[in-house]
């Protein structure tokens, strides 16, 4: 199963398991958005378009957990 992306890409399954798993379990929450963006930002293995997603789809803020982005990001 694949996530739909902004102006028509996709998102692989395999992309959405690794950015939860970081978002899980490499960030301290609370964390800001900014914060965020630059963990995931050093994520060598998730493609730089999914990283851009996620950036461009996360709204400015401080979340109290993984949980609380996963849902934001609506995957």
């Amino acid at each position: 199963m694949t996530q739909m992306m902004d102006q028509g890409s996709m998102i692989g399954q395999r992309d959405v398991k690794e950015l939860v798993n970081h978002l899980q379990n490499h960030i301290m929450y609370p964390a800001t958005k900014q914060t965020i963006v630059e963990s995931c930002n050093n994520m060598a293995h998730v493609p730089a378009s999914t990283r851009t997603w996620a950036e461009q789809q996360l709204p400015e803020g401080t979340f109290k957990s993984a949980d609380e982005v996963v849902k934001m990001l609506g995957l």
